[in-house]
């Protein structure tokens, strides 16, 4: 049994920025349409989507996100309307860009159970950019049993990581006896390879690097190009990650980057990770 898993941020509709939010919307439609082809033709089992833009005066939904202006919305529904069905569980942290709300987004080609957000920052307040919610689920994967999978946006480590991080590993540790099987934690971290943020989730070996595992001499290599939110100065870094939880019965089989203008269009300012995994 193989799953294939895929970790992108969206970068909430600034790919194509304009005045009016409806031309905004309406500009991303490209995007829209590039990512769904990519998971239709790759045939990806989970998605993780960060930075999902949702525009602010749209009435909130229950459950929430399935509203036309919600990008991962749009993108499961192009997807359901070529005959992909994905599931989806989504949740939203802080106003970003002064007019969308911004979360995570988990999509599946199988049955989710046990969704569930929650904050990992001190901060909930909705018009505080660093607060920081995160969204879980257990996947049936066929065969296999339940995947937990973990889709995070974290914060820079001088303003929170650490303690952000913490919470996250407690509030997984919490989930795990429901019977789950594998685990993994994917999204941007905010946390450069080999810097002290990243160390600290590596450190103790409770979690593994998948890119690194499979590709130890590409290390340092960025996770997106020029300058970007948060990162406006120095060189491009790796911050986007998918970890595993050591011990769990799977095995990374392939980690590439996606939609960096050579294996599919940028349609973000962060490039994408496209993981395949051996299920035992």
């Amino acid at each position: 049994m193989e799953l294939s898993l895929l970790t992108l941020n969206l970068h909430t509709y600034q790919q194509h920025n304009h005045h009016c939010p409806f031309d905004t919307m309406h500009q991303h439609e490209r995007e829209v349409q590039i990512i769904a082809e990519a998971i239709a033709h790759l045939q990806i089992d989970v998605i993780c989507f960060q930075e999902v833009g949702e525009y602010m005066y749209d009435s909130i939904s229950h459950p929430y996100g399935e509203i036309p202006s919600n990008m991962a919305f749009r993108i499961c529904n192009k997807l359901r309307s070529w005959g992909h069905y994905y599931h989806i569980h989504q949740d939203w942290s802080h106003i970003g860009f002064y007019r969308w709300r911004e979360g995570t987004a988990i999509l599946s080609r199988y049955p989710l159970q046990h969704n569930y957000s929650a904050y990992v920052s001190r901060d909930h307040r909705k018009d505080n950019y660093m607060s920081r919610n995160v969204t879980l689920s257990c996947i049936c994967v066929p065969y296999f049993g339940l995947l937990h999978v973990a889709n995070v946006h974290l914060s820079w480590a001088h303003h929170g990581f650490y303690d952000e991080y913490y919470e996250l590993t407690k509030l997984i540790r919490s989930r795990l006896p429901f019977g789950v099987r594998g685990d993994l934690i994917a999204g941007d971290f905010n946390a450069p390879a080999g810097e002290p943020a990243y160390n600290h989730i590596v450190y103790d070996a409770e979690y593994v690097d998948q890119f690194h595992e499979l590709h130890p001499h590409r290390f340092y290599q960025p996770s997106f190009h020029g300058r970007i939110d948060g990162w406006e100065s120095g060189l491009p870094k790796r911050i986007d990650y998918i970890f595993k939880r050591n011990g769990s019965p799977m095995q990374i089989r392939a980690m590439d980057e996606i939609f960096n203008n050579h294996f599919y269009p940028k349609v973000s300012d962060h490039y994408g990770y496209l993981a395949r995994f051996v299920m035992y």
